[in-house]
């Protein structure tokens, strides 16, 4: 059994289209103040690391300095085993949503190899059904009915639940597949499932997306991918003769 706190620099704070640079730096102090210091921008609307610095104050001037800009999601998540997305929103494509008190739980389960990110998406419209399919789980914050938190409250608070609890459960062993990893299993999966002709001509995702989810589902380790994507090698090779 592991009691030892969960390590933050293995957690990246990612912030999806954030629209102001002030914002950004509000976010990098909060998380200088629980201890973490890997920020990532998606696709920011005014990337104005001076800005930034404003708010962030000379204490978190560091986290502005060494922040990642990428272009897309999907290569920002690239090194990521397990993604953690927030939302605000409720409905049938974001149900089972966690706790931030959960979310401890389920990353202090993770082997000590696994790199984690948490999303967080624009002040305005949040994260994307697109973008929240990226994710391993969709997080919460309970607030008081007609109350809404800001962005760097939102880092604020699971950073702190991150940085202050101590899992009791056990560790894996082996650390779970990168999402690049598992990106290479889903574009093999949607070509056997071209191969079969298993597929929805009014809805093509249909399929795609169902063995996505259970994949997100199913938490594959970095070994189960090379089997995998050996096991779909070889039926494409025989199913073409």
């Amino acid at each position: 059994m592991s009691n030892a706190p969960i390590p933050t620099q293995d957690i990246a704070i990612v912030l999806v289209r954030p629209r102001y640079p002030e914002n950004i730096g509000s976010a990098a102090r909060a998380m200088m103040n629980m201890g973490f210091s890997e920020l990532i921008l998606v696709n920011p609307l005014e990337p104005d690391q001076e800005r930034m610095r404003k708010t962030a104050t000379h204490h978190a001037a560091g986290i502005i300095d060494t922040l990642t800009v990428h272009d897309n999601l999907d290569d920002a998540l690239k090194p990521f085993t397990f993604v953690a997305a927030t939302t605000t929103r409720k409905g049938k494509k974001r149900q089972g949503l966690i706790t931030p008190q959960s979310l401890v739980e389920r990353v202090g389960a993770l082997s000590p190899d696994d790199k984690v990110a948490i999303l967080f998406g624009s002040e305005d419209k949040g994260l994307t059904n697109d973008e929240l399919r990226l994710a391993d789980a969709l997080v919460s914050i309970p607030t008081m009915d007609f109350s809404s938190i800001n962005l760097a409250q939102s880092v604020m608070i699971l950073c702190y639940e991150l940085s202050r609890r101590q899992p009791t459960g056990e560790k894996s062993a082996l650390r779970l597949a990168n999402k690049q990893e598992v990106g290479k299993v889903h574009e093999a999966i949607e070509e056997l499932l071209m191969a079969i002709e298993l597929h929805n001509p009014e809805n093509p995702d249909h399929w795609p997306a169902r063995f996505r989810n259970l994949l997100s589902r199913a938490g594959l380790r970095a070994g189960d991918t090379a089997l995998v994507l050996d096991f779909i090698g070889k039926t494409l090779k025989k199913l073409r003769g």
